[in-house]
């Protein structure tokens, strides 16, 4: 995919904010038919109280309660929290199961995914679809770099989260 159409999917995916793209109904009638045939949706939008972001399918917390709806959502910064402090294990070999982030032109930590193997990519696309696609046929919002890391187990993750979160950060719930 090309950075045209990179830029041309961010407009598509953004429409109304986002809304269109985590809500089922609006998603298959507004989102899905201008989507690059590239693009393999692998599930569609969850309902609001069972929805998550791609941070919390990355790290494998898709069907934890305590991270469902909005709740207790992992945030760029909670990631640069794990990776400040060496909790996650840099690995460029673009391994099978390796958690993938994309990091924009100003640094930030914009989106990531599971590595289904070196050439393709599995991630909840903000609170919208899961999709496969090929590592760089995201769009151009989500950044034109990335870094990998080896997976580590949704228990660790949860167990920083909230030990993040009691050390008075303050992390907004999505509404």
């Amino acid at each position: 995919m090309n950075k045209l159409e990179r830029e041309e999917l961010t407009k598509t995916i953004e429409q109304e904010d986002g809304n269109f793209l985590w809500k089922k109904d609006t998603f298959i009638e507004k989102i899905q038919p201008y989507l690059p045939k590239s693009l393999e949706i692998v599930s569609l939008p969850p309902e609001y109280e069972n929805n998550y972001n791609c941070f919390v399918y990355a790290f494998g917390l898709e069907n934890d309660p305590e991270f469902l709806g909005g709740k207790n959502p992992i945030q760029k910064e909670f990631i640069r929290y794990l990776m400040l402090w060496n909790f996650l294990e840099k690995d460029s070999s673009l391994q099978k199961g390796n958690v993938i982030f994309y990091i924009d032109k100003d640094d930030t930590i914009t989106h990531s995914g599971i590595l289904v193997d070196d050439q393709h990519v599995i991630s909840k696309w903000m609170w919208g679809p899961i999709i496969k696609n090929k590592i760089m046929d995201v769009p151009s919002s989500f950044g034109d770099t990335y870094v990998t890391y080896k997976p580590v187990s949704p228990e660790f993750v949860k167990k920083k989260y909230f030990e993040y979160k009691e050390s008075g950060v303050e992390i907004q719930p999505i509404l």
